[in-house]
Order: structure tokens, then C-alpha cells, then sequence
């Protein structure tokens, strides 16, 4: 029997704190946030999660963590999930929700590359490679349009349903919006100034 998780009724400085340690890759921090949020709360880490949702651009902790790469913390983050029962089981929602874009956290690491943060979604936690965001576009897509070839590889060699993108294809694509996304470009965060730091992060996609 599949359970139902609600997600959880966070504050605005919850979400925010929470995203910006994803995004910033801030492990300790994070996990220190969420322990402080479930007693506060009296939720658990799962509906947390699935509230922690940024108001404007639908990103995830796990779009954020995708995007910049921050292996270790999407590796926590996972952990928390209902883990799949099979390999070929439908991921627990969090993996393909879909921010404003239609990007999915799949989406995000492929486009920028992250090798080994695509391997974790799709092998620990069966992310689905197959899903597209606004533009068509899923992730082996986005990963060949930004030359992400190890990505493009690897998602062909080891993930059913996708098809090597053609030139011809890409060419159709050419001044287009690469991944749905209004702003895709990840922007280092400067950890010297925290408070300017969240305030860019309420600003930003990523």
C-alpha cells in the first residue's frame, strides 16, 4: 500500500532557509534546519520536504541541490525519501515535480553537467529521464543543447525510452529557450554577505 504524505504548513523564513542552504550546499546547516522545523512543526522530514516549495519559481531543495551540484546534501535529501521498491518503480513525487519551467531536479543536473548528481537520481531513486519540461525538452536534451556529452552518454547508455538527439533536432531548437526557464544559469552565492545572499536567493530561479 502506498502511503500519503500531506506536505507540512512551513513559514516563509522556513522555506527560505532551507532553499538557500540547498542551494548553497550548506549540509550541516540544512539538516540542522530540518531537525529545528520537525519539532517545531511536528511534521516529519518527508512532508517538509514536499512543502518546500519557492513561491515563485516551483524550485525544490532537490532542484537546488541538482542544479549546483552539491552531491553530498542531495545524497541526505534522498535519504529522507520513501526509498523505490524496485528499480523499476515510480519515484517518490519530490523527483519529478516540476518547477516553473517544467524542469525537474533531472533536468537541472543534467543541464549543468553534474555527472554524478544525475547517476544518484536516476540509479538510487529512479528519477524519470523521460519527462519534459515546458519547451519538449527532457534531460539528455537539455544536457546535449549546454554540451553536457558525459551526461548525454551516460543517460543514453543506462536509461530506457530516451533517444539520441540529431542535429536536425537541435537545429529546430536553435533560439529557443534551452530549458523552459527564465533563468537557468546557476550564480555562485557570496557566502561572505549571508543576508544578501537570501535576498538574491528570493529573486532567482535557482
Amino acid at each position: 500500500m502506498t502511503t500519503t504524505y500531506t506536505p507540512a504548513t512551513l513559514s516563509e523564513e522556513q522555506i527560505d532557509d532551507l532553499l538557500y542552504f540547498a542551494r548553497a550546499g550548506e549540509t550541516d546547516d540544512f539538516l540542522k534546519t530540518l531537525e529545528d522545523i520537525k519539532t517545531a512543526t511536528k511534521s516529519n522530514g518527508i512532508e517538509i520536504l514536499l512543502a518546500t516549495r519557492d513561491e515563485h519559481s516551483s524550485n525544490s531543495v532537490l532542484h537546488m541541490t541538482a542544479a549546483n551540484g552539491h552531491l553530498e546534501l542531495t545524497k541526505k535529501i534522498l535519504s529522507i525519501l520513501p526509498a523505490p521498491p524496485t528499480p523499476d518503480a515510480v519515484p517518490f513525487e519530490l523527483l519529478s515535480q516540476k518547477n516553473s519551467g517544467g524542469n525537474t531536479p533531472l533536468h537541472w543536473a543534467a543541464l549543468n553537467g553534474h555527472l554524478e548528481v544525475v547517476k544518484i537520481l536516476v540509479m538510487a531513486a529512479n528519477a524519470d529521464p523521460t519527462i519534459t519540461n515546458n519547451v519538449g525538452h527532457d534531460a539528455v536534451y537539455e544536457a546535449q543543447l549546454n554540451d553536457k556529452n558525459d551526461v548525454v552518454d551516460w543517460l543514453l547508455k543506462h536509461c530506457d525510452g530516451l533517444e539520441e538527439v540529431v542535429a536536425g533536432d537541435l537545429g529546430e531548437a536553435e533560439g529557443a529557450e534551452a530549458s523552459g526557464d527564465a533563468e537557468e544559469e546557476v550564480e555562485t552565492i557570496d557566502m561572505d554577505d549571508e543576508e544578501a545572499a537570501r535576498e538574491k536567493l528570493k529573486q532567482l530561479a535557482v
